[in-house]
């Protein structure tokens, strides 16, 4: 009798065992199963929701889109992508205590790209327009396929000649045959003003298998300072690449701000009212504006307003903090690169501005932080941009955390 109260003690406990072993693992096969499924949406989900960013015209009433309906599927509009709200770095307040905020594409120590945030789409206002407010986060990165980097820079005696070597590639390898052709922009010397005066050289190459290439040029005055830019030909797309030998004077230098896109205004400002340089003082200035053609040949034009002229800072006695220079109205719909070369006495410094970020290749980050999302689904597509081939990159999560979601029509 006792042996068989043991016996059945004994199987109750391994079937309970058995029981328990087999409901875990039942259950973790269907966590891992809700899991795959909840994953599985997600990436579908970034996929359309990419192509649709992509492929729908975000100049239509109630819609976000990058696409030009002008041109063929996964061509986008320059205009549209300026005015993505950048994610890049913090908004820039100028005049400063204004309350005026611009959209910092690029804020470099020459190279800028900073647009009103009063014209720019914002990612709250992005994530209701494509139905994901609540729901999803994302991260949209708009990255250049083609780069041109720059080796070797080589100044001759007293300034008068400059070689470099140039370096083409795609995504992780050289590009060989590509025809190249740079531009070197230099300051020449200055008027009876005092502005800098800027000369233009240019002269192309066709780059060996390793993707390289190697140019001089000569009878040129290269001492002062000087910008390069080059732009590479592969089949029908092109890719940019520039340098500059400095870009601050012992004053600092002139910051552009587009303060109107639809008119093309312009602000250029004294950088000690932005950057707080510890050393400043009046600078001369000099801006030049070149659009592109079809051939990537730059084309000057004469630009209005305040193009030349003298710059102070905070309340300085000669001189304004800042002027306005304008495009004409003309040539908004074209890509083009303002060149503003200033001076402090014997420094020259320079900045550079793209009108659509394709003119110099810049890159565009819009969106919220993926960081420290339980699963994060990324897709990409390969889109242009003004002949200039970019990769898109979507990221996407969930704000709603590891449940499947139901969904209704």
């Amino acid at each position: 009798m006792v042996g068989a109260t043991i016996d059945h003690l004994v199987a109750t406990t391994i079937l309970i065992v058995a029981f328990t072993l087999f409901t875990g693992l039942f259950m973790q096969v269907m966590h891992d199963a809700l899991l795959y499924q909840f994953h599985m949406h997600l990436a579908t989900k970034c996929s359309d929701t990419l192509d649709n960013m992509l492929l729908s015209f975000g100049d239509m009433p109630g819609v976000f889109g990058l696409g030009d309906y002008n041109l063929e599927p996964y061509t986008l509009d320059p205009y549209l992508v300026m005015r993505l709200l950048s994610a890049s770095g913090p908004v820039v307040e100028y005049p400063p205590g204004s309350g005026i905020k611009y959209s910092n594409i690029s804020f470099g120590a020459g190279d800028y790209l900073l647009v009103p945030v009063s014209e720019c789409i914002d990612y709250e206002t992005a994530q209701e327009l494509l139905g994901l407010k609540g729901m999803y986060g994302f991260r949209l990165s708009l990255t250049p396929i083609i780069r041109i980097s720059f080796a070797d820079v080589q100044i001759g005696s007293g300034g008068k000649s400059i070689s470099f070597t140039t370096s083409v590639e795609g995504s992780g390898f050289p590009v060989g045959n590509a025809d190249v052709t740079c531009r070197l922009l230099y300051v020449s010397g200055v008027d009876e003003y005092g502005y800098p005066i800027i000369g233009l050289g240019s002269t192309s190459r066709t780059t060996d298998l390793n993707g390289k290439a190697q140019f001089t040029f000569s009878n040129v005055d290269v001492s002062k300072n000087y910008v390069i830019v080059a732009s590479a030909r592969v089949g029908n797309f092109y890719g940019v690449g520039y340098i500059y030998k400095q870009a601050l004077t012992s004053a600092g230098n002139v910051i552009p701000f587009i303060e109107d896109m639809e008119t093309g205004m312009i602000i250029l400002a004294h950088s000690f009212d932005v950057k707080q340089y510890n050393n400043t003082g009046a600078i001369f200035y000099n801006a030049t504006y070149f659009t592109i053609d079809n051939n990537w040949n730059l084309v000057n034009v004469q630009l209005l307003g305040n193009y030349s002229g003298l710059l102070n800072y905070g309340a300085g006695t000669h001189g304004k903090t800042f002027n306005r220079t304008q495009i004409p109205e003309e040539y908004l719909s074209m890509p083009g690169i303002l060149v503003v070369v200033c001076r402090k006495g014997n420094k020259y410094g320079v900045t550079v501005m793209p009108w659509h970020v394709q003119s110099l290749s810049f890159s565009v980050e819009f969106g919220g932080n993926p960081y420290g999302w339980e699963w994060v689904a990324t897709d990409v597509r390969h889109v242009l941009i003004g002949g200039v081939p970019y990769t898109a990159k979507l990221a996407l999560w969930s704000l709603t955390g590891y449940q499947v979601v139901r969904y209704r029509w």
